[in-house]
């Protein structure tokens, strides 16, 4: 692929873009940066991700535990009496002391530590994988909003473009230049327009409850939108193997299915080793005290060897049942590198492809602007006709949707590269540059 180094910088100030609406009550601007940096404090799939974290740190302190000296404190009272001589009993107390350790396990508790400090290291990266997942979100429910904001001033120019037109043909009517066909005419473009207007604004408010749930927030009141669109590339011939290779680098969800698949490996080990022998030590003491009788302390120390005859099948059970978790992990990190590589390799082609077209666009837009200019003049001075008119704004509009579309592909474009290849958005993530 040949490489592409475009900065193309557009910037559209979408000036009060919500003056008029209700539904918005404070005059602040949010850009691009602040909309992915509130997701990323706010969204509950963070929350849930770092609490997933937590629990598997808890998990391995569990296991560590359980290789400790466990120590136990007990006590009793007791009265003892004879029912025939209710004023005869006797009070006895006894205070005790025990601890106990795990010796030896065979090795299982070492394995399930590195089980659980695996688990712990998947989850962080689970943690890492949704951040760059909610700030895509976040960055793709932008440009949607911007996108249905450009496209409300399109149907905006093309309304009042048809209303100066609807003007005109009916004054030239009024003189006796024109049939009253063409006032029909512009007057139905009119109603047409304002119904594709009403259409536009409801648009954006769809999006803008999108972009707030993407934001993870529940009050929404931006009015003004700055879009400042930066088209950055791949700096280098980085061919796609290198492309690839960077991301099962640092693609977060791949790392981590590799933590499971190795979780897996000493869980067959684990499970391998169910029916072999443990031994404890445990040491105590107990202080007694009978009415009457002296204190009278006791020891007692022991080593409790256990040795595992037979389980009736259970540890060669426990041992298939994970290799067959393991080759199906193993499965699913073969499937995951597909799709990485089929995520790379569109957002590339997609990304390039948006480019061209922001080009021939523009070029668009303006031999649009001079057509319909042209239009206006023969119609005005009467050799040119309604439907030249019509046409010309309509074309003009579809020029201008026709930007703002490979403009907003071009950023739809760069967040799925950035999250396919494991990274923040390029805007608040400097290595995302590449």
């Amino acid at each position: 692929m040949k490489i592409i180094i475009a900065i193309l910088t557009v910037m559209l100030f979408v000036s009060s873009c919500f003056a008029s609406d209700s539904n918005f009550v404070s005059p602040s601007s949010l850009s691009l940066e602040e909309c992915i940096h509130i997701a990323l404090k706010n969204h509950p799939s963070l929350r849930k991700s770092k609490a997933q974290t937590k629990m598997a740190s808890a998990a391995l302190e569990q296991v560590k535990t359980s290789n400790r000296v466990k120590v136990n404190m007990t006590g009793s009272a007791n009265t003892n009496g004879d029912f025939d001589d209710f004023d005869t009993r006797t009070n006895t107390g006894t205070v005790g002391l025990n601890a106990e350790k795990l010796l030896y396990d065979s090795g299982v508790n070492r394995l399930n530590r590195n089980i659980q400090s695996e688990n712990m290291q998947g989850a962080a990266e689970g943690e890492r994988h949704t951040q760059v997942t909610v700030a895509a979100d976040a960055k793709r429910a932008y440009y949607d909003l911007v996108l249905r904001i450009l496209n409300r001033d399109v149907e905006r120019e093309k309304l009042n473009n048809l209303e100066e037109h609807a003007k005109t043909a009916k004054g030239i009517y009024e003189v006796g230049n024109s049939p009253y066909v063409e006032v029909t005419k512009a007057e139905a473009d009119l109603a047409n327009a304002r119904v594709s207007l009403l259409k536009a604004e409801n648009d954006i408010l769809v999006s803008q409850e999108a972009l707030r749930v993407a934001m993870g927030i529940d009050i929404f009141d931006t009015v003004n939108l700055v879009l400042s669109t930066q088209l950055l590339l791949p700096d280098t011939e980085n061919d796609i193997d290198t492309l690839l290779r960077i991301a099962l680098e640092d693609r977060a969800d791949y790392r981590r299915i590799l933590h499971t698949i190795k979780m897996r490996e000493l869980e067959i080990q684990v499970a391998a080793r169910g029916n072999s022998p443990t031994i404890k030590g445990s040491i105590g003491s107990e202080l007694r005290k009978q009415e009457s009788y002296s204190v009278s302390t006791n020891y007692t120390a022991g080593i409790n060897i256990n040795i595992p005859v037979s389980d009736g099948g259970l540890t060669l059970a426990q041992t298939n049942s994970a290799r067959a978790q393991l080759e199906q992990d193993t499965a699913d990190a073969d499937s995951l590198r597909q799709t990485i590589t089929h995520d790379v390799r569109s957002a590339m082609l997609s990304l390039s492809n948006a480019v061209d077209r922001v080009k021939s666009s523009e070029l668009s837009v303006k031999y649009a602007e001079e057509n319909l200019e042209l239009a206006w003049g023969r119609y005005e001075v009467g050799v040119g006709n309604q439907l030249e008119v019509s046409d010309a704004v309509s074309t003009l509009a579809t020029s201008r949707y026709s930007l703002y579309q490979a403009l907003y592909d071009s950023q739809i474009a760069r967040a799925n590269l950035d999250e396919a290849m494991g990274h923040l958005p390029v805007e608040i993530n400097s290595e995302g540059s590449m």
